[in-house]
C-alpha cells in the first residue's frame, strides 16, 4: 500500500466506535483525518489529538462536503457519524434526519466525484425492527423509530450508489457494540462502574436481550472489508456474535470479574424504546464473504473491557 492509499477520513471519530478506529489507524501508520463539529467533545482522543488532522466541515452542506472531498482526496473513508441511537437524550428529529441520512448522502455524492479505495458506511441493527428469529441482511426492514428509519434509508442509498456507479462502498450493521470509551450512560459502562465503586445499580428489565459484540471484533471486520473491498462492494454485513444475552447475564459476568457483591435493582428505569423478544444477528454472510467471525465471547470481551475500565475510571467521574 503506497502513502496515498494510507490517507483515511473518519466521520464520528470523537464518538465511541469512531475513536477506537482513530487509535487503530494511527497504530497502523495511516494519515488520519477527522471531520468534526464545533461542539465535538475530544476526551476520547485527547492523547492523540495532535497526531490527527481535524476538519470542521458541515456534513449537511453538499457544496462544502464536495469541495472538501475533492481537496483532501481520501482513499479510505469510514462513516460513524450518527445521532438518535441514545433515545433518552438524542431526541431532535431534524438532527436525526440530517446526521444519519442527509450527511451520508452528501458524503457519498462527493466521493462519487473522486477515485477512492473504500467507503464503509456504518448502519445499525435498528434498521430491521422487531424480528422473531436471527436477523439476516436479506430481511425486510421495518424500523420502529426514526433513528432506524434514517439509518435504513442511508444504507439503501449507499447500496444504490455503489451499484449504479460501481463504487467501492460497503455497509456494516453492528449489533450491540461494547468496549473502550463507550458512553458512561450506556448499559455496560454503568454496570462496570457500579461494581467497581460499589454504587447503586438501577436497571431496566433483566430479561431484555441484545447481541453484544466487542469493539475489537468490530475493528477486525472493518479491516477485512477494506482488504477485500473489490470482492464485496455493494454488500451489507451484520456484525454480531450470533448469540443473544440477557441483561441479567451481563450483570452476573461483570460481578464475578470485579468480585462485586452489589445487588442490582431491576425495573427502576423505564425502557427507552420498544423492546424486542429477540435481538440477534445471523452472521453467516460475514463468515463466508469476509472470512470473519468474532474472536471474543461475552465473558472474554467483558474481561478485557473491565480491565480497561479499571485503568481509565477517571474518565467516567
Amino acid at each position: 500500500m503506497n502513502f496515498k492509499e494510507k490517507k483515511v477520513l473518519i466521520t464520528g471519530g470523537t464518538g465511541f466506535i469512531g475513536a477506537n478506529f482513530v487509535y487503530k489507524f494511527l497504530d497502523l501508520g495511516y494519515d488520519v483525518h477527522l471531520i468534526v463539529r464545533p461542539e465535538s467533545r475530544f476526551w476520547r482522543i485527547e492523547p492523540v489529538k495532535k497526531k490527527v488532522k481535524l476538519h470542521y466541515i458541515n456534513l449537511f452542506s453538499a457544496i462544502e462536503v464536495e469541495e472538501f472531498i475533492k481537496r483532501l482526496k481520501p482513499q479510505i473513508i469510514l462513516n460513524f457519524a450518527a445521532y438518535g441511537a441514545y433515545p433518552r437524550k438524542e431526541k431532535d428529529e431534524k438532527l436525526i434526519i440530517e446526521t444519519n441520512l442527509l450527511g451520508t448522502v452528501n458524503l457519498v455524492n462527493a466521493l462519487s466525484k473522486i477515485k477512492f479505495k473504500c467507503f464503509i458506511h456504518t448502519g445499525s441493527s435498528s434498521e430491521y425492527g422487531l424480528k422473531d428469529k436471527p436477523m439476516k441482511e436479506t430481511d425486510s426492514l421495518n424500523p420502529v423509530n426514526l433513528y432506524g428509519f434514517t439509518k435504513a434509508a442511508a444504507t439503501m442509498y449507499c447500496q444504490y450508489m455503489s451499484r449504479k456507479l460501481n463504487l467501492p462502498i460497503v455497509v456494516m450493521r453492528p449489533f450491540a457494540v461494547y468496549g473502550y470509551f463507550e458512553d458512561k450512560d450506556r448499559l455496560i459502562p454503568t454496570i462496570i462502574k457500579a461494581c467497581l465503586i460499589n454504587k447503586t445499580l438501577n436497571l431496566v428489565n433483566p430479561n431484555f436481550v441484545r447481541d453484544f459484540i466487542f469493539i475489537e471484533d468490530i475493528i477486525e471486520a472493518y479491516l477485512k472489508a477494506i482488504k477485500n473491498i473489490d470482492k464485496i462492494k455493494g454488500e451489507i454485513f451484520n456484525l454480531g456474535t450470533g448469540r443473544e444475552k440477557k441483561i441479567s447475564e451481563v450483570v452476573e459476568i461483570i460481578k464475578r470479574l470485579t468480585h462485586s457483591s452489589i445487588r442490582p435493582s431491576y425495573g427502576k428505569i423505564k425502557p427507552a424504546q420498544v423492546e424486542p423478544q429477540h435481538w440477534v444477528a445471523n452472521i453467516s454472510k460475514a463468515k463466508k464473504l469476509l472470512n470473519w467471525q468474532p474472536r471474543y465471547n461475552l465473558k472474554e470481551g467483558l474481561k478485557k473491557n473491565t480491565e480497561w475500565f479499571r485503568k481509565n475510571l477517571f474518565l467516567y467521574k
